[in-house]
Order: structure tokens, then C-alpha cells, then sequence
């Protein structure tokens, strides 16, 4: 064998095992995926930014395959985040922690941060994430939704229901309650947030006292209401300086764009806003209304929902064959303010008892939380980013879990039946004609 072949031999092997200790040491990935739905979202890692101090995966895997799943799961987070460390104990060597957890055959992990913890048995990012989102607070927050007078229903799955919307808070570290103020006649201390959600039938006097006195004690409220009667909250609207305005909005635009109806309001951009700075999609408000802010600067008010300048509060009929903007009827062009934010002095709590600024917003919409329409567009992430801001939770606003991109196929049902003729009738056709006509030569030689 030549000198030359020996030399190069050689090389091939130190190069390779060069190649070989360099795998040891160091690491490289890189994610092709579409949206990256291999490394972690960007909600998930503003989640980490959130969390000061270490957070430590215990994960309670028996060795195996399984193990080697959620190790390749867990360590997003740790490249992600260096405070992170993963730890794998064989629930076999430890019998009391293992039946203290209630595991099952395929383990569990338990996630700890500043001493407190969260068990998973799911292991997506969606389930982590929120758990480190539910470990950011030192407890449950609890959000309190009034009831007794037809408002929209937490445990409700209607389409007009609140029950996504509840599962959704949860999923953050938010508990969600309904109140019976006839009943249990007075605001719990320990709620983080009164919801108010389209009352249907008027509030007595008393039950509009206490919400007014809770406001007046700096309480956090969300009142979401659509266009109609107040049911006796209007002294609560004179207490927050809004007035609703008289119509309901339309979107001219609803044939070109495919939202199905002119009641349904389409936002394509927020005002700069501590709730919106983050929002990028669309969102849609249906039969919403439009507010109106007073002047006697008892508290800091900032727009942040409001519809395009084609948009008006429609104050005639819905039922007309074709509607236009008639201002001669009452009509109100846009731009309309649906959505504001108030603050002042004086807040109850803020995450962590910290003084901050009492903080309620007015929405004139309650349709676009409902399980008929949270999943629509950007709706859900509104709904959130409101929640976050309101429970004090600015480092979360806008932080939200979404489904990979491309991780659905939805094809239009004319295309479905062109691609039932082609692969059901045409293509066999084509075959069984390319067979006949190979088979008629073959008898012609």
C-alpha cells in the first residue's frame, strides 16, 4: 500500500474521532420546522423571563424510551433558559414520593419555582408553560363573575357561555367564581377581579351599592356589557366617567372580507396600549356598542379597542334588507371607542399586595369572550391580555399558547370535491385505460 492511501487512511480516522469527542462536548441544533414549533414560542420564553430564580424539573420517569421523550421535550427549556435544571429519578427508588403524587405507569414530572410546584402528566410546551405561568404568582388569583340576573355563565358550554374562557384562566393561574350578590350579600375580600358580563334583567338597589362600593374601595372590575338597557348599572357607569352610546356597530365591509354579518365588527389594529402593545391579530366583535368617555377626569381613561373609520352605530333596525349610514337617523360615524381602560390611585391589590393603581376597563361587547366566538381570530388573545392587565400581570399580558401553524390542512369544499374526482374516479379511470391499451398491443403482436 502506497504511502499516500496510509496517510489518508490515517486522517480519515483522526478526523473522525476528532468529530466524535467534539459531539461530547459541544451541541448543535437547529429547528427547520415551519413557525419553529421546535423551540419554544415566544410566549414561553417571555413565561421564563417572568421567573426570577431557578426553576427545577424533577421528572419521575422510569427509564426508557419514555424517559428520552420528555428529556427531549424539557430540554427546550434548558437551552432556552440556563436557570433551568432536569433531574430524572426512577419512581421505583422512590416509593412514598411516587405514591404521595399518585403516579401511573408512565410518570410525571414536578415542576418547582420559589417553592412552590406544579405536577405534570402532559409534557407539551402548552401544559409546561402554563404551569411555570401558574407557579409566577403566589397563589390562585381568584375572578368572580356575577350571576342572578341572566349574565353570561362561567360553567356554560352554549355557544353563548363562558366556559373556554374559564378553562383558559385556569390554565394561568386564574380560579374562577360566580357570585350571587342576593345571596351571599357582600364581595369576597380575597377576589381579584369583579366581572360583570351583560346582565339580562335589572340589578336590585342594594346589589348595585355593593358593586359601587367595591369600585369606590379600589377594587378591579371588568364590565362587559352590549348595546341596550343598563339594569340599573348606570350610576356604576356615572361612577367610571362612560356613557354608552346609542346603536349597535356595523362593519360595511362584512361581504368582502366574509364575517358573515354587518353586526360583526372587525379590529385590524389596537391602540398603544399597555393591553394591546402586543396584539398583532385580527379580532371580531359581534353586535357590539360603542362607549363614550366623560369629562370630569376622575380617572385616567385610554382607549384600547376601537373600530375602523368605515364603521357606525346603526341605531335603526338590523333587519333591513340593505343598511346605510343615515346620520339624520341618529347614525354615528366611526372611528367608535369600544374598549376602555381606567386607572387611579388607590388600587386594592397588585400581585403581590404591591401599591399600584386601581385598574377596571368597559367593553361594549360580551359576545366576543363567548365559546361561540373566543376561538375566532384573535379574540382569545384579547380576552387574556385584558385578564393579565387587570390581575396586575403586566410581565404576562398577551401571553398565550398557539397551535403550530401548519398543523391543520383546511382545504375549501369545492377543492375537496375536485380532489374526490381526481383520486376516486379520474385517476382509476386512467390506470385501468393505460392497462387496457397495454393489454390490446400485447394481443395485436
Amino acid at each position: 500500500m502506497k504511502l499516500g492511501h496510509v496517510l489518508t487512511m490515517i486522517l480519515i480516522v483522526a478526523i473522525a474521532l476528532a468529530a466524535g469527542a467534539l459531539s461530547q462536548r459541544f451541541s448543535i441544533s437547529a429547528d427547520w420546522t415551519y413557525g419553529n414549533r421546535n423551540t419554544l414560542t415566544e410566549a414561553s420564553q417571555r413565561v421564563l423571563d417572568a421567573l426570577d430564580g431557578p426553576i427545577v424539573f424533577e421528572a419521575l420517569i422510569p427509564p426508557g424510551p419514555p424517559r428520552d421523550r420528555v428529556r427531549a421535550r424539557l430540554d427546550r427549556y434548558t437551552r432556552a433558559d440556563g436557570d433551568i435544571t432536569v433531574t430524572f429519578v426512577d419512581p421505583a427508588q422512590q416509593p412514598k414520593q411516587a405514591r404521595a403524587l399518585g403516579l401511573g405507569a408512565d410518570g410525571a414530572v414536578v415542576v418547582r419555582h420559589a417553592g412552590r410546584s406544579q405536577t405534570l402528566t402532559d409534557y407539551s410546551e402548552t401544559n409546561i408553560t402554563n404551569a411555570l405561568q401558574r407557579l409566577s404568582t403566589t397563589g390562585r388569583q381568584w375572578v368572580v363573575f356575577l350571576t342572578g340576573h341572566g349574565e353570561r355563565d362561567p360553567a356554560s358550554d352554549t355557544s353563548g357561555g363562558y366556559s373556554e374562557l374559564a378553562t383558559a384562566l385556569d390554565a394561568q393561574g386564574m380560579s374562577t367564581r360566580t357570585l350571587n350578590l342576593a345571596q351571599a350579600a357582600a364581595i369576597p375580600d380575597n377576589a381579584a377581579l369583579l366581572v360583570i358580563a351583560s346582565p339580562q334583567q335589572a340589578l336590585l338597589p342594594g346589589e348595585v351599592a355593593m358593586i359601587r362600593a367595591y369600585v369606590a374601595g379600589g377594587g378591579a372590575l371588568l364590565w362587559a356589557d352590549d348595546p341596550g338597557p343598563r339594569y340599573g348599572l348606570a350610576r356604576l357607569a356615572a361612577d367610571l366617567d362612560l356613557a354608552w352610546q346609542n346603536g349597535t356597530l356595523i362593519f360595511p365591509d362584512y361581504k368582502t372580507l366574509g364575517t358573515g354579518h354587518p353586526a360583526m365588527a372587525l379590529i385590524a389594529s389596537y391602540p398603544d396600549t399597555p393591553i394591546t402593545e402586543n396584539l398583532t391579530q385580527l379580532s371580531l366583535f359581534p353586535f357590539a356598542g360603542g362607549l363614550k368617555i366623560g369629562s370630569t377626569n376622575r380617572w385616567k381613561a385610554r382607549v384600547f379597542l376601537r373600530s375602523s373609520t368605515r364603521a357606525w352605530l346603526e341605531t335603526g333596525s338590523l333587519d333591513k334588507a340593505s343598511l346605510t349610514f343615515e346620520p339624520n337617523q341618529g347614525d354615528t360615524r366611526g372611528p367608535i371607542d369600544m374598549g376602555i381602560a381606567l386607572t387611579r390611585p388607590g388600587g386594592r391589590t397588585a400581585g403581590d399586595d404591591e401599591a399600584a393603581d386601581q385598574r377596571v376597563a368597559v367593553v361594549a361587547d360580551s359576545d366576543f369572550m363567548a365559546n361561540g366566538h373566543l376561538s375566532n381570530l384573535g379574540n382569545r388573545a384579547v380576552a387574556l391580555s385584558l385578564f393579565q392587565w387587570l390581575t396586575y400581570r403586566d410581565s404576562q399580558i398577551s401571553i398565550d399558547m398557539t397551535q403550530a401553524p401548519d398543523a391543520t390542512l383546511q382545504i375549501a369544499p369545492a377543492n375537496i370535491r375536485l380532489l374526490w374526482w381526481l383520486f376516486v374516479i379520474a385517476a382509476p379511470l386512467a390506470l385501468l385505460a393505460i392497462g387496457f391499451g397495454r393489454w390490446w398491443q400485447r394481443r395485436r403482436r
